[in-house]
């Protein structure tokens, strides 16, 4: 009898970790589909080595259909506005390791109101 139940609490405790496994799967697949740039995306946050500089990274995208926007939270990532002829393949093609929506998590966003602190 201890037996048995010893084999159910462990078939529980597989069940229930393969239910969060697939909960997991499930959240970083919606994620990777929301990061996916868009083709109506006025910028898109280009992540390229983190052993590239900055310099080095314009002289790269510089001949491309690509505006420079501004750099991300550290000088490897980098918002550029496609022109209407970009291909976004491009940027793959010249190094780039990820190439996600700018405003996917409003880390690349710009503020629109300035913030007012009362002393």
């Amino acid at each position: 009898m201890g037996e048995k139940n010893t084999m159910d609490i462990d078939n529980n405790k597989r069940a229930g970790l393969f239910a969060c496994l697939l909960i997991l799967a499930g959240f970083a697949l919606l994620a990777m589909l929301q990061l996916k740039p868009a083709a109506t995306d006025r910028d898109v946050a280009v992540v390229f080595s983190p052993s590239q500089s900055l310099t080095d990274i314009v002289r790269i995208i510089s001949p491309l259909p690509f505006d420079f926007v501004r750099t991300g939270l550290t000088d490897f990532i980098v918002v550029v506005r496609p022109k209407k002829e970009a291909d976004l393949s491009a940027l793959k093609a010249v190094g780039a390791l990820a190439i996600v929506s700018a405003y996917a998590d409003g880390g690349c966003a710009f503020l629109s109101k300035k913030l007012k602190i009362r002393v």
